[in-house]
C-alpha cells in the first residue's frame, strides 16, 4: 500500500486505494454500483462502489469518476449498476 502511487487530487487517491486493497487480496464483488456523487461542487458527477471481499470479510471502497478508473473497469470488464 506503501508502494501506491499518491497524486495531489484527492479524486486519484480514492481509485490507488481501490488498487492498494486489491494487491493486498481484497476481491471485487461484482457488480460495480454507480450513483450520482452527493454535494452541488459535483453535479453530474459519478462515485462508483466496490463491493470488496476478503476471507470472511467484506467492505466497500467508493472510487470518483476518473479516465483511470473507466479504464480499470473496461480492462476488468466489470458490470457496472
Amino acid at each position: 500500500m506503501q508502494n501506491q502511487p499518491r497524486s495531489i487530487n484527492s479524486e486519484d487517491n480514492t481509485y490507488f486505494e481501490l488498487l492498494a486493497a486489491l494487491e493486498a487480496g481484497w476481491q471485487i464483488e461484482p457488480p460495480v454500483y454507480a450513483r450520482a456523487r452527493w454535494g452541488s461542487a459535483y453535479v453530474g458527477q459519478q462515485v462508483y462502489h466496490f463491493v470488496l471481499r476478503s476471507r470472511q470479510a467484506i467492505m466497500m471502497v467508493s472510487v470518483h469518476d476518473s479516465p483511470s478508473l473507466h479504464a480499470f473497469l473496461e480492462e476488468h470488464q466489470l458490470a457496472v449498476a
